[in-house]
């Protein structure tokens, strides 16, 4: 659905107050008014003091954030709505730290679970898509603690398999994956999740990419380069992800542990893949997170 163009202005002026973020909530969860999940019946009482909506005919009560990423928050909507809309737009995102400061959040904690609640919607909103057509895979490491050996085996730095469609003269959609090795299985799992039958992959001689894309239904098209100096050419929409993301990742966030990795790859694939509507991305990321069931504290640090 086309989610309407907002200007910085005009997200201040529409948003200015908590009962307008309220309304906007309730409008999106029930745009034809509002139905009881579990009768459908179309008649309420409101409970302000405990914000719950009860079913006239079954008394089944429920809130306007139950089964989001905004259930059971002390955080105002507002404040979410500003993360949510400052967080989607920047094509290099913008760091925890810097949103705890301009929304005044007093713990960094909060601001750190909002942001990584937001970035789980993108990744659900994102896993309905496949990529389709020709379509540039290559790997990647990121981070790491100590210097020491760059690319393939390297040590104690998150591998990265990138796929991005390319189109010509443009990129279209991509996606990234954090995987613990270059296997041959672990290739062809991320070709299964992510590519449509058919799809034409473009990969460097690596030998786990020849055999795990032999059980795929996709044709496989390689190229040995010897050195890696020449992948950027042989792969350009690849490298240039990669060169993007990291040094998004180094400036904005000045690094990402390995285990949160994939939340950040997720963040940064969402903005990628919708860098053509930017006005639009705020609706498109609320509606994300008005569609995937929160995640807790406990569970992130596991």
């Amino acid at each position: 659905m086309r989610q309407e163009s907002l200007s910085l202005e005009e997200f201040q002026q529409k948003f200015a107050t908590e009962e307008a973020c309220q309304e906007h909530l309730f409008r999106m969860r029930w745009p034809e008014g509002y139905k009881c999940p579990r009768c459908t019946h179309d008649r309420y009482y409101y409970h302000r003091s405990r914000d719950l909506y009860e079913c006239k005919a079954c008394r089944y009560q429920v809130s306007l954030t139950a089964g989001t990423v905004f259930h059971g928050t002390r955080t105002s909507l507002r404040k979410w709505f500003w993360i949510i809309f400052l967080m989607a737009r920047p094509k290099s995102g913008v760091s925890m730290l810097s949103l705890q400061r301009m929304l005044k959040i007093k713990s960094y904690k909060t601001v750190w679970m909002m942001g990584h609640k937001i970035r789980k919607a993108m990744a659900a909103r994102d896993s309905h898509y496949k990529l389709a057509g020709l379509v540039e895979m290559d790997d990647s490491y990121f981070g790491g603690s100590k210097p020491g050996k760059e690319g393939r085996g390297a040590l104690g730095k998150g591998k990265v398999i990138v796929s991005v469609e390319d189109r010509g003269r443009k990129a279209g959609f991509a996606k990234m994956s954090k995987v613990d090795s270059m296997s041959g299985n672990n290739i062809s799992r991320i070709a299964g999740d992510h590519l449509t039958d058919n799809s034409k992959v473009k990969t460097d001689g690596w030998p786990a990419y020849r055999s795990a894309l032999k059980e795929q239904n996709v044709e496989h098209e390689y190229v040995v380069v010897g050195s890696g100096k020449k992948a950027p050419k042989l792969l350009p929409w690849v490298h240039t992800m990669l060169a993007n993301i990291k040094g998004n990742i180094r400036g904005v966030y000045r690094g990402v542990s390995n285990k949160h990795l994939q939340r950040y790859l997720d963040e940064f694939s969402y903005r990628f893949n919708r860098r053509f509507c930017e006005d639009q991305l705020f609706g498109r990321a609320l509606c994300a997170c008005l569609n995937t069931p929160t995640i807790t504290y406990s569970e992130l640090k596991a």
